[in-house]
């Protein structure tokens, strides 16, 4: 006989499904920079130019139209009498549209292109077929996420990014040198992923889930204005720059936007477990659960936001032409960290609130604000200046959505642990600039602050051995 789900006791991610969601992210990243500087010198400049697009259009279009749903799904687990029914009916929902969506601009597209007489362009077409293969992925995750199972997870991710990038390397190695070919090996490791989905978590068809399909719809809806200005919050820095003071500035920003994307990563890796912890809880207990992972979230993003500051010297050396220029809009850019880390915390708790509604309007309203910020030093070119709006946009957006949901979670928010995180991150960020930049002292920088967050660590782990929290408090 099946228990009922509100009897099922489920498993709180903890420490270990972090630190493998962590090690997952890691290595995705890390697969991808290996495997690109070999594709750009297989491929000429026009080939590889028609790969990146399709690779970023699939990331950016599979954000919007997942928007919000695998958060949802994940919740949904949790929820009393036939949460998880409803869990694997959204699954099945999201897996779906985004396939018929997929499916349907990948016809339109390979019409409208055979009609032009041109050709058929197949790299677009295949990137289409890709968002649709995407659906079933992230939909898959969205459940392993609630079920405690981040090796499954991750090795969806790695089969999604870094196999299939891996698989398009191969075609063009070993046959003809062309963006089509990448892309017909990429679409072909994203389906493989995509089938290996939905042996690890079979979806249930929508409309065998009483209200199913018109529950997905008024999440996702009113979420497709969070998921677009959540994009340009993090990206739309170099659009801005490009419109205004042209490709070059752009491009010269966009050369350090990792210190930017690359700690947002890192806490949205850790954020599968958070985001379980606090959903896998009942009201009654979320105000210390909650207190928990907020406390652990300020602690990583000051830590992570630190080190990607300290390194900036260094990484501007590498990575760029002109790291003296550039090297201070690196080492400023992670201070959006902690405020990252309020608002996917807070968001975790929107979710559990049922109020999504919400982020239709919160999240625009923070690009707005960062956007007018901007604006004015884009028009100068000050780069340093539109990294500090761009940073401000994030703390602002995370003060927003803590407002938002302070009152329903009262006490449970350590407020003093992340201004005197964001403090301490604000006085490291004023000593390196004030720091001449050359590759010597940003390896001094980056070995000093290293240094101390694993010394800091070690005082975390051995504090936890010592006081270890009762499960039921």
């Amino acid at each position: 006989m099946v228990k009922d789900d509100a009897a099922a006791k489920p498993a709180i991610a903890g420490s270990r499904s972090a630190l493998l969601y962590l090690v997952g992210s890691l290595l995705q990243g890390l697969g991808l920079l290996l495997i690109q500087p070999f594709a750009v010198r297989v491929l000429d400049g026009t080939q590889w130019g028609l790969v990146s697009t399709a690779v970023v259009t699939i990331q950016v279009v599979v954000v919007l139209l997942s928007a919000g749903l695998p958060l949802a799904i994940t919740q949904r687990w949790f929820a009393p009498g036939n949460g998880r029914d409803r869990s694997l009916g959204m699954y099945g929902f999201m897996a779906i549209a985004c396939l018929a969506i997929g499916l349907a601009a990948a016809a339109v597209v390979a019409f409208a292109t055979g009609a032009g007489g041109t050709g058929i362009a197949w790299t677009t077409v295949l990137a289409m077929v890709c968002i649709g293969l995407l659906g079933p992925v992230l939909g898959c995750q969205a459940v392993l996420r609630a079920q405690d199972r981040p090796m499954a997870f991750v090795l969806l991710s790695i089969g999604s990014s870094v196999l299939a990038n891996l698989a398009g390397l191969v075609a063009i190695a070993v046959g003809t040198p062309t963006a089509a070919n990448y892309l017909g090996a990429y679409t072909a490791a994203v389906l493989a992923t995509a089938l290996l989905a939905v042996v690890l978590v079979r979806p249930r068809a929508p409309w065998t889930v009483k209200g199913v399909v018109g529950e997905s719809g008024r999440i996702a809806l009113p979420l497709l204005p969070h998921t677009g200005a959540l994009m340009l919050l993090t990206q739309g820095a170099v659009l801005l720059l490009a419109a205004v003071s042209g490709p070059a500035t752009a491009g010269q920003y966009g050369a350090v936007l990792i210190f930017a994307t690359g700690p947002l990563t890192v806490l949205n890796a850790l954020n599968n477990s958070w985001s379980t912890r606090i959903m896998s809880v009942g009201r009654d207990e979320l105000g210390p659960t909650l207190r928990a992972v907020l406390v652990e979230a300020a602690l990583s993003a000051a830590a992570v936001g630190m080190l990607a500051s300290a390194a900036a010297s260094v990484g501007s050396a590498v990575l760029t032409t002109d790291p003296t220029l550039l090297a201070p809009v690196a080492q400023v850019l992670p201070l959006m960290s902690v405020g990252y880390a309020a608002f996917l915390i807070a968001g975790n708790v929107v979710y559990v609130l049922h109020r999504t509604t919400m982020m239709a309007y919160l999240t625009p309203a923070a690009l707005l604000l960062s956007s007018g910020a901007a604006l004015v030093p884009a028009l100068a070119g000050d780069l340093l200046a539109v990294a500090a709006a761009h940073a401000a946009g994030f703390t602002v957006l995370g003060l927003a959505y803590w407002l938002a949901v302070r009152a329903a979670t009262p006490g449970a928010w350590p407020m003093k642990v992340f201004v005197l995180a964001f403090a301490a991150h604000a006085a490291l960020i004023v000593v390196l600039l004030l720091v001449p930049v050359s590759l010597a002292t940003g390896l001094v920088e980056a070995g000093v602050v290293g240094a101390g967050a694993a010394a800091a660590a070690l005082l975390v782990v051995k504090r936890r051995r010592i006081v270890e929290p009762s499960p039921a408090n």
